[in-house]
């Protein structure tokens, strides 16, 4: 006999939620973090598998519209400064076959991955240049606003390493931490900060909504019609609209290797890097496919 009852359950604990699940309290875990992991293989009721070949790229989003962010000296000190590694192992730990650096804003392993003009976000990390490039953005020391969703372990864990990077090149932070729910609605306020607006908020975009310009709408630039953040860069829309035009695979990399040039030298928003999650679910559970979401056509559960 099927089960066809599907009930969703929020638990922001990572504890509570292996602890269901091993217990047959809850079925289905969406995405347990990776230090648990072993922990859940040595259930034999349990069976744990990669979510999404397509994996996640991490992001931390900058308001263009107000000082520091809307001077893209600040905004590329922050890229010279940051190191993906620390944001990854934040987000999954030490298993390297989890993640990857991403010096752009394209899905790994897909025909328009491109790491053209990426050198930014490769090599030693320059601190020092940072801050002077800093410096010259004229940053005055006014608190930037950084909004950290508590619930969400990958928000959480890339807030962290942010606060920190920023002390380190003399920020003061005003670190916001709130629920994923909030920072929802608040990172779409224009207002100033201070206001009930902010400069920097974080989140991360599905392997497979960046596999080309016409679903990665992180990477758009059109200034207020642009996603949050709202970063206005017209040579990233030229090269946009020369990859709609392409009439050929060969034409399409080359405009989504400008693409991303120019996107990185307008700092659209800031990639933390590639990485993979898992899924966890009890093995009376049948039909779990991969993918950027659970998908509960075809789930069923032996009773």
């Amino acid at each position: 006999m099927l089960v066809e009852r599907v009930e969703w359950v929020i638990m922001p604990d990572p504890a509570t939620a292996a602890s269901a699940l091993q217990s047959g309290e809850i079925d289905w875990w969406e995405n347990p973090i990776s230090d648990l992991v072993p922990l859940l293989r040595k259930n034999r009721n349990v069976a744990v598998d990669i979510a999404d070949p397509l994996g996640n790229i991490g992001a931390f989003r900058m308001n263009h519209l107000y000082p520091p962010f809307n001077d893209v000296r600040a905004r590329r000190a922050v890229l010279m400064a940051m190191s993906q590694e620390d944001y990854m192992r934040a987000i999954v730990g030490d298993d390297d076959k989890l993640w990857k650096p991403l010096p752009g804003f394209f899905t790994p392993g897909t025909p328009l991955y491109t790491e053209e003009g990426g050198e930014i976000l490769k090599g030693p990390r320059d601190l020092d240049g940072a801050k002077k490039l800093l410096a010259q953005s004229r940053y005055a020391g006014e608190p930037v606003t950084c909004l950290v969703a508590q619930d969400q372990p990958i928000t959480k864990a890339q807030g962290d390493i942010t606060a920190d990077l920023l002390k380190r090149l003399g920020m003061n932070v005003d670190f916001a931490a709130i629920d994923w729910g909030t920072v929802g609605a608040r990172r779409a306020v224009k207002t100033p900060p201070g206001q009930g607006g902010w400069q920097m908020f974080h989140t991360w975009h599905s392997g497979a909504d960046c596999v080309n310009p016409a679903v990665a709408i992180g990477v758009r630039a059109s200034g207020d019609k642009a996603w949050f953040g709202w970063p206005d860069a017209p040579e990233v829309e030229a090269q946009v609209s020369a990859w709609y035009e392409a009439k050929s695979l060969d034409e399409e990399k080359a405009a989504i290797r400008r693409l991303n040039k120019a996107a990185l030298e307008a700092v659209v928003f800031a990639p933390t890097g590639f990485f993979l999650s898992y899924q966890a679910w009890r093995k009376n559970v049948s039909g779990v496919v991969k993918g950027p979401l659970p998908f509960f056509w075809g789930v069923g559960k032996a009773a």
